[in-house]
């Protein structure tokens, strides 16, 4: 048994074991888009828009709660991933 992580580090650069122990793909935290479309609502109500700027910081406030989930995600397989271990007799997952 060993860990899935120090495993999959050992592995030549050219193995085709690479990709298929490979960690998750890395997702990136957007939160500045959401809290600019936010800030942008919150100026075009300001401004005398305000159907407009309900519609823009609702949607930036979507948009930030979806990609916190979606970073959330991320983070709880990356930390499955770490935790992971790989038996080198039957090349199970555990």
């Amino acid at each position: 048994m060993e860990k899935l992580s120090h495993y999959w580090e050992a592995l030549p650069a050219e193995s085709p074991q690479r990709a298929r122990y490979a960690p998750p793909s890395e997702v990136p935290s957007q939160i500045w888009i959401a809290l600019l479309a936010i800030a942008a609502g919150i100026a075009f109500m300001v401004t005398g828009s305000v159907p407009l700027g309900l519609l823009v910081a609702v949607g930036g406030m979507g948009f930030g709660a979806f990609n916190y989930a979606v970073v959330q995600r991320y983070q709880a397989a990356l930390a499955d991933w770490n935790a992971a271990r790989l038996c080198l007799a039957c090349t199970g997952q555990f």
